[in-house]
């Protein structure tokens, strides 16, 4: 049976010194170019966006969701297992399905790839990716919140800010909202429990205009 290390505590968080198992905390755990380009297919990322978003299921259920059959599902799922981006869940299911699961963590697109020429393409088409089934996402919690208990609506969240920084206090900015949401992550009940729900946090910060002009000379 697979075993995980304990999630850290929120004090944990605060009290451990910044080394390189922290800053990858605090990012999600850094893509390599394998698993970023295992991730540059359609079919993988809306997989692997699932069980990130819904839980552990097998290539059957994910097959009927995106209408693609077991066998195809089960291809590109042992892809995303291949290069570490997901796992087997053997503790849960039967012999007869097989449940997987994204790794816990989360993930992080690191700027090398991006700017590198032998990933370039492939981090760019992830993005975009991701910005559609972003956008269908909040739209389809659009469609569906009133489905919802009043108290679930009060409790979300959709927000817009601008604001004027500099560069570092833009990175200081991106690393405490990531620490906030790993402190969450750290107090998150049991798988099951009762009145509770997935939630996505759709989280970006980025410059808008054009470039300033440089301070140097």
């Amino acid at each position: 049976m697979p075993t995980h290390p304990p999630d850290p505590t929120p004090d944990d968080l605060a009290d451990s010194p910044p080394d390189d198992a922290d800053r990858v905390l605090e990012r999600g755990r850094p893509l390599t170019p394998e698993m970023l380009k295992a991730m540059a297919h359609p079919l993988r990322l809306q997989l692997l966006e699932r069980l990130e978003a819904l839980g552990p299921s097998t290539a059957s259920s994910l097959g009927r969701d995106v209408g693609e059959s077991s066998g195809t599902t089960s291809y590109h799922l042992r892809r995303l297992a291949d290069v570490g981006l997901i796992e087997e869940a053997a503790d849960i299911g039967t012999g007869r399905d097989r449940y997987w699961r994204s790794k816990p963590g989360g993930w992080s697109l690191e700027r090398d790839l991006m700017d590198s020429p032998h990933t370039r393409v492939e981090a760019r088409m992830v993005i975009e990716e991701l910005g559609r089934s972003r956008h269908e996402r909040l739209m389809a919690w659009q469609r569906d919140q009133d489905r919802w208990p009043v108290e679930w609506r009060d409790a979300t969240m959709i927000s817009n800010s601008r604001l004027t920084l500099t560069t570092a206090q833009t990175a200081e900015l991106s690393q405490q909202l990531q620490k906030v949401i790993e402190s969450f992550r750290a107090q998150q009940p049991p798988a099951g429990t009762a009145g509770t729900a997935r939630v996505m946090v759709l989280n970006d910060v980025f410059p808008t205009g054009p470039p300033p002009e440089s301070s140097a000379g």
